[in-house]
């Protein structure tokens, strides 16, 4: 009888317990995290672009990333479009991974002048 209840209690410990779970999936969550690069970028807003949720930026120069260039990126957060106009001096973060390339965190630096509409 006691050899019956010590590999009874053997077998009901062998199963994952709620904690090695959630470490697991915090692993495979920070393994995912780890594939994603994250680049600091500045550069002039060139266009906005609402339809493809883009914008084109002239970008400076990121050393061990890329050279200056004016390209498209899309950005997650839709709301950065109706803030952003061209010729506005941007701050950023170039997302990097798996799904692509992304711009997050975006933050106007210089706001270009609204054109005067009576001239």
């Amino acid at each position: 009888m006691a050899i019956t209840l010590t590999c009874l209690g053997l077998f009901a410990g062998c199963g994952q317990s709620r904690s090695t779970k959630e470490t697991g999936a915090k692993v495979m969550t920070e393994a995912r995290d780890a594939s994603v690069k994250r680049y600091n970028l500045t550069g002039r807003v060139v266009s906005v672009d609402k339809a493809n949720q883009s914008v084109n930026i002239d970008g400076d120069a990121i050393p061990g990333f890329m050279a200056a260039m004016t390209m498209p990126y899309q950005v997650k957060d839709t709301s950065i479009l109706l803030k952003v106009a061209p010729g506005d001096r941007i701050k950023a973060e170039i997302v990097v991974g798996n799904e692509g390339a992304y711009l997050e965190n975006i933050v106007v630096a210089t706001k270009m002048p609204s054109p005067d509409p009576t001239k």
